[in-house]
Order: C-alpha cells, then sequence, then structure tokens
C-alpha cells in the first residue's frame, strides 16, 4: 500500500508537506502541491479512512434521515444532490433508520454509536420525541424545511413561493382562486401563510370552501377535491394544486370533463419536477432549487462540525422560480 512516506521520496519534501498538499491545505508552494497530487495519482495513493478518523475523531460519514417511500420526484432530486455536494467535501451519506429495537436507543444514539459527524433531517415525523432529541443534542443536525429552535435549517421559500404563484393568477386576471394544500406540517404552513398575505395584499376574497385540504403526491386524492370544486355554485377559475404529481391528476380530471386548460379553468403545480414540461399542456409550477438547497444544507452541516461548542443555529431560506407553462392562462372573460 502507497503511503505519505512513499510520496514524499518521490517528490523529494517531508511527509508533512504530503500530508497538508493531499488534505488541500494552502501552505505548500503551488508547483509542490500539484507535483504532490499528480504523483499521488500516479502511484495509486488513497487515504487510509480508519487512520483519519483516530486522528480527527472523525468517520467521514454524515446520517440522513428519510422516513418517506422514494417515489416522490423531489425528495430523489434532493437526495441526489445532497449525495453529490457530500461527496464533493469527500463525506459518505448514509441513511439513519429506526432500530426495531428498542435496547439500540433512538435516532440519537444510533448516530452516536455508529460515529456520523452529523446528520441531515430530510424527511421525518419532526415532532416526535425521537427526532427532537436528536436535533437538541450533541450530533451536530440540520433540518431541511423545518425549524426547531436551536437547530440549523434550510428552508426552501415557501412563503414566497405562493406569493409569487397568487400573482402571477391574479397578473392574469383570475379573482377566484382556489388553493388545494397538502398535509399539516410546516411547509403546508408557511404555504398557506404566503397564500392568504398574497390574496389580502390585492384584495382578493377567498371564500371557505376555496381551500381545501388535501395530500401530497396523490393525484387521485386531488382529482376528487377538484370536482368538488368545480361542482360549487361559483366555481375557480384558476386551481392551486399541492405539488405537480397532484397537478396531474387535476388536469386529466378537467379533460375527462370536457374542460380546456387554461381556457375554461387553469391550474398551477408545485415542485417544477421534469416531467412537467414533458406533458401536454406543459405545466406552470414553481420550481424548487434542490442543487441550491444540497449546497447549502451541506455547507451548514460542515461549519456546525467545525465549530462545535461555538456554532450558532442559523436559519438560510432558498429561493426557487416560477416557471411559466400553459396551464396558466388569462381568465375567462365570463368570470
Amino acid at each position: 500500500m502507497v503511503t505519505l512516506k512513499d510520496i514524499a521520496q518521490a517528490c523529494g519534501v517531508s511527509p508533512a508537506t504530503v500530508s497538508r498538499a493531499l488534505n488541500g491545505c494552502t501552505d505548500p508552494a503551488k508547483k509542490n502541491a500539484t507535483l504532490i497530487l499528480q504523483t499521488a495519482r500516479e502511484m495509486g495513493y488513497y487515504p487510509n479512512a480508519a487512520a483519519r478518523t483516530l486522528k480527527t475523531s472523525r468517520s467521514g460519514s454524515l446520517g440522513i434521515l428519510y422516513e418517506n417511500r422514494f417515489d416522490h420526484e423531489y425528495f430523489s432530486t434532493l437526495l441526489t444532490a445532497l449525495r453529490e455536494c457530500a461527496e464533493e467535501k469527500s463525506y459518505d451519506l448514509t441513511f439513519l433508520r429506526r432500530s426495531s429495537s428498542s435496547a439500540d436507543g433512538g435516532y440519537y444514539e444510533r448516530a452516536r454509536q455508529r460515529n456520523l459527524d452529523g446528520v441531515l433531517v430530510l424527511q421525518a415525523d419532526v415532532y416526535s420525541a425521537d427526532v427532537m432529541r436528536l436535533a437538541s443534542g450533541s450530533v451536530p443536525t440540520v433540518l431541511i424545511d423545518y425549524v426547531y429552535e436551536g437547530c440549523d435549517s434550510v428552508i426552501n421559500d415557501n412563503r414566497g413561493s405562493m406569493e409569487q404563484i397568487v400573482k402571477a393568477a391574479w397578473d392574469n386576471g383570475h379573482r377566484r382562486v382556489a388553493y388545494i394544500h397538502g398535509e399539516d406540517c410546516h411547509v403546508t404552513r408557511e404555504r398557506m401563510d404566503g397564500f392568504y398575505k398574497s390574496c389580502a395584499e390585492r384584495g382578493l376574497r377567498v371564500p371557505a370552501e376555496y381551500v381545501r385540504a388535501g395530500h401530497f403526491h396523490q393525484p387521485e386524492d386531488c382529482t376528487c377535491i377538484v370536482e368538488s370544486l368545480l361542482n360549487l355554485p361559483v366555481p375557480p377559475t384558476c386551481i392551486l394544486c399541492p405539488d405537480d404529481f397532484s397537478c396531474f391528476g387535476a388536469l386529466e380530471s378537467l379533460k375527462k370533463r370536457g374542460l380546456r386548460v387554461p381556457e375554461d379553468v387553469s391550474l398551477v403545480g408545485y415542485d417544477g419536477i421534469l416531467m412537467t414540461q414533458l406533458t401536454h399542456p406543459r405545466l406552470t409550477t414553481y420550481r424548487q432549487n434542490t442543487q441550491k438547497a444540497a449546497q447549502e444544507t451541506i455547507s451548514l452541516l460542515l461549519d456546525a462540525i467545525e465549530e462545535s461548542e461555538e456554532h450558532r443555529s442559523r436559519r438560510i431560506t432558498v429561493p426557487g422560480e416560477l416557471i411559466l407553462g400553459e396551464t396558466l392562462g388569462k381568465a375567462p372573460a365570463s368570470a
């Protein structure tokens, strides 16, 4: 196995200089650092992970808490981005699962047992005692789209996104805007606040029957709610869906009813998954910036790991963008 000493002899420098160069330090002269890195590659050098753990008390592994299924396009895209960002910083991602044995402890205990340097909470029952213990424990933790006092978090701009959507509907002449939201959670509450705030700023009246509780990623559920909205004495001219996948169900429901989109009824999705731009008509949707969210999350977690006891919790909001497709059009002249 190639060692630091072997590389040092080949380059005519000290092992300490080799170590600094391989770890990205700026101490070695640039030409020496370039030579060392090139020589290490040619000699097939790989760092010893076990030795690094003993020396730094770090494992180079980050845990990720994700209790949902893997069939949600937004989360799968974000997971990929998180893995890529972690690997760029020489960290591995490992799933932190709930143990079937109470003797193994909860998430916090398992993170400590596995010597994880930090944990990302992507999707979980964040109000459970198990997750709350993890978020308030000594293992650096970052929450995505949830907020705990004293814990780092990266939040997609849920309020601002709804304000952009409502503004786009208003600019197209819609005065009867309905909103189908997802399950009760921090994300849903933030989006509802943004929706009502934007409507109020424009003097847009929102009847109680125009705001319906639905579920994320369930097109059948969205289809039923759309049907009930269209059966109202005064139906909405624009319907905001909880996510793109649900919006596909709404689109099919309107087609079967013989209604044109957007000529008769407009639709707006959420998430900005790739499929939205491959359907006909193309969905108007709000695209969440998964790449930026992943970068901020990994950066925040690594800062917390480096700063240890001096770290102070931070909250970062990541904006996305409204993608204007073909399902949001002018309000019908009769509306």
